[in-house]
């Protein structure tokens, strides 16, 4: 797998953000996408009431519902993203499937902890972007480490964009030996012309890979590209993300 490649094709910026497919399952129609900063004296409070929302999960959730959270590591160490599924917005009318797997009182004491433990909280929902990512069959799942990239497309270029990722650079990335590429783009709650992409790995060593993916795809075709993109992204930023299997579901 070559880390590097993706984040080397933006040579400006892009946001679509990283859907779970976990464990070759379907992914999901939808994410809810909650983004914690915890106050910097407060994480490792924080995390134990995370883990006892994980327990709650591990003890009653249905086999369709999943919790995953990941920590910035490269970027702001202090923020915590934590993604459930939606099949449909209509979801969110309904009961909180969290509220049959832990008593009120369990969810009352956890709350009022969690509002102690943050300086902010901020929801959207994201749409997974299935043609733009790269589920390998035996890829470990969720990945150790995310290589998140966001960037925004100008406007009126959304289009065109998909079309280049989806038919000249996901498949130069994938002769590569890519085995995980997650997108997302957000619906609701925030930038809608950002593209999310997590290019997963499992070892620091795996950023050290040379690029060659002007090689892969030739250097005139290579080329071209890099042109296209530079006119179409507006931003990019660059993070690492390490997942918290004690914290997930």
């Amino acid at each position: 797998m070559k880390v590097t490649l993706l984040a080397s094709a933006f040579a400006t910026a892009m946001v679509v953000t990283a859907v779970p497919s976990f464990g070759q399952t379907a992914a999901p129609a939808m994410l809810n996408v909650v983004h914690y900063r915890v106050k910097l004296d407060r994480i490792q409070e924080f995390q134990e009431v995370e883990k006892q929302i994980a327990g709650s999960y591990k003890k009653a959730a249905p086999t369709d519902q999943f919790r995953v959270i990941y920590r910035g590591t490269v970027g702001n160490a202090t923020e915590f993203d934590v993604f459930t599924p939606l099949s449909k917005f209509a979801d969110r009318d309904g009961e909180n499937p969290y509220n049959k797997m832990a008593t009120e009182q369990e969810r009352l004491t956890r709350g009022a902890r969690l509002n102690q433990y943050l300086e902010n909280v901020q929801t959207s929902i994201d749409k997974p972007v299935t043609e733009l990512s790269i589920n390998t069959p035996g890829a470990p799942f969720p990945p150790a480490y995310m290589h998140g990239i966001r960037v925004r497309v100008r406007s009126g270029s959304a289009d065109e964009f998909s079309a280049l990722m989806k038919n000249e650079l996901i498949p130069a990335i994938k002769k590569e030996g890519v085995k995980t590429l997650l997108a997302r783009r957000t619906l609701l709650g925030g930038v809608t012309a950002d593209y999310n992409f997590f290019e997963g790995f499992e070892k620091w060593a795996e950023m050290d890979t040379p690029d060659t993916l002007p090689k892969v795809m030739g250097e005139e075709a290579f080329r071209k590209m890099m042109t296209k993109l530079n006119e179409m992204v507006t931003l990019r930023e660059d993070t690492i993300w390490s997942y918290q299997p004690e914290l997930s579901y």
